[in-house]
């Protein structure tokens, strides 16, 4: 199962020394590193809980798909984290995602992932931390089945800033009326714009829009705009 997520060629050792891992073990928020396999060879204890388990065993040396907690249980999340743990390794630059898993925590938070370089400067794995954000009002904008990890980078360039901050919405189930009220816009300017975009993506109605906009990972970008100092704001 999942066989694409696995790598053939050898996965090179991380080496932890005693001391960082001493200091990791002590901060507040949750911090793990992992090899190219996107396997964990190390978690601190906030990390542990995040998953809602007890020991540091119960996720060191496993996937995000083998490690049995809720929060890696919903809609194939762990498949997803994994992907995302690709993107970091194979291109070497950072990603940040919003997650929001209620069913699994109680809170939403912020993950950073990052390369995670050897002493000769090879990317051997990544190291991720999170924490989490302060205010959070997501069903006073969202009427649709938003993806729970939001990424917080954009996938690539094909669309601007502005492009995304106006298909926002209506990616996430709210009318062209409802999205115009949340950006102080009239209905007939979102329409415009919103035909513009599916100029701009060579189709002719929202499911080809849609459906184009998830093969590229635009519906999980949060445009910038909307998160202020650690918190959402529309």
């Amino acid at each position: 199962m999942h066989n694409e997520i696995y790598r053939c060629k050898a996965i090179p050792d991380i080496k932890i020394s005693k001391q960082m891992e001493s200091m990791l073990d002590q901060y507040e928020f949750p911090y793990g590193i992992k090899d190219l396999d996107s396997r964990y060879v190390y978690v601190n204890m906030a990390a542990v809980s995040l998953f809602g388990l007890k020991r540091k065993s119960d996720v060191i040396g496993k996937l995000d798909i083998e490690v049995k907690s809720k929060l890696t249980e919903i809609d194939d999340l762990g498949l997803e984290f994994i992907r995302q743990d690709r993107k970091v390794t194979e291109h070497e630059s950072k990603l940040a995602t919003l997650e929001i898993h209620p069913v699994a925590v109680d809170y939403p938070y912020i993950v950073n992932k990052i390369p995670f370089y050897n002493d000769d400067k090879d990317c051997v794995g990544l190291c991720l931390f999170s924490r989490n954000l302060e205010v959070y009002s997501l069903n006073d904008f969202v009427k649709g089945h938003m993806p729970g990890s939001l990424l917080l980078n954009k996938p690539d360039n094909f669309f601007t800033e502005r492009n995304c901050e106006l298909m926002f919405f209506r990616l996430q189930g709210l009318t062209n009326k409802e999205t115009a009220a949340r950006l102080n816009l009239s209905p007939r300017t979102i329409e415009n714009y919103m035909q513009t975009l599916y100029e701009k993506a060579g189709v002719n109605h929202f499911d080809d829009f849609l459906d184009f906009c998830v093969s590229k990972e635009y519906h999980r970008y949060l445009p910038k705009r909307f998160l202020h100092n650690h918190h959402i704001g529309f």
